[in-house]
């Protein structure tokens, strides 16, 4: 269930994402902004655990019996109830999955609108929601 104000929160998580200066693996990340993004939306904190680089990130996701990102996002998504949905059904404060070929193969994104956020090592960058693979109510 979203709580009171939850759009005013995630847009607090957004400005701060916007104004961090750098990406820090564990700290400002694609992974790092979907959670507290959630835990804004719904004052439940869903992945608690701590890396500091992509390898310490890659043997998390070895350790939770996972294959990749999207493996343990799926196993979140079910955990806290958040309904698979269709990509164009997604709204603002959904999670989204964008397969790449990159450090874990894909990231993750929280829809803003007609747009999808996601945290890169380059920089922060808006994608079409058709363009993701996966999406999920966040609720």
């Amino acid at each position: 269930m979203r709580v009171e104000n939850w759009a005013s929160k995630l847009e607090l998580v957004i400005k701060e994402l916007k104004n961090k200066d750098k990406f820090i693996f564990g700290k400002n990340d694609c992974v790092t902004f979907v959670i507290n993004s959630i835990e804004a939306i719904t004052g439940i904190k869903v992945f608690n655990n701590k890396y500091k680089n992509i390898k310490e990130a890659k043997k998390i996701i070895k350790s939770l019996k996972s294959k990749d990102l999207l493996d343990i996002a799926l196993k979140i998504a079910k955990e806290n109830n958040f309904k698979v949905i269709d990509i164009d059904k997604a709204q603002k404060g959904d999670v989204l999955y964008y397969r790449d070929t990159k450090d874990l193969d894909g990231t993750l994104g929280v829809c803003i609108g007609e747009k999808v956020m996601f945290n890169w090592k380059q920089n922060i960058v808006l994608i079409e929601k058709n363009y993701c693979e996966k999406a999920w109510r966040v609720e």
